[in-house]
């Protein structure tokens, strides 16, 4: 059994920090994973996170993004440049941001599939 999707045919709801998202996951149902696709524009940044359990893949379809890495005080240790192609893996207790250069859309998508498994840091 499968189901398909086309991105462009889902409605955009807003996620968080405002950010608009395609909610594929909501769509498609999947039992062991959460995927969707967020719109970025230029200046926009996801919330300063981590996960309890969810480790998270990114893919970027369109635009320039930043990664931000950061350490447990909340003091950046690395960034990551992002285009469209580059694919990264981050693991849950990782605290991360990402931030839009230019617009684009995101592919992200968290296993397992944990709700309200986000621990966002001010």
């Amino acid at each position: 059994m499968y189901d398909s999707v086309t991105i462009d045919d889902l409605e955009l709801h807003e996620g968080m920090n405002g950010i608009q998202v395609r909610a594929v996951g909501y769509e498609l149902r999947p039992k062991q994973m959460r995927p969707n696709v967020w719109m970025y524009e230029a200046g926009e940044t996801s919330t300063k996170h981590r996960h309890e359990e969810q480790e998270e893949l990114y893919h970027v379809l369109s635009g320039q993004f930043e990664m931000d890495f950061f350490d447990a005080e909340k003091t950046k240790t690395e960034s990551l440049e992002l285009e469209a192609g580059d694919v990264v893996v981050v693991s849950p207790d990782q605290l991360r941001q990402l931030r839009c250069l230019e617009d684009g859309q995101v592919f992200v998508v968290g296993a397992p599939n944990a709700k309200d498994d986000g621990v966002v840091v001010d």
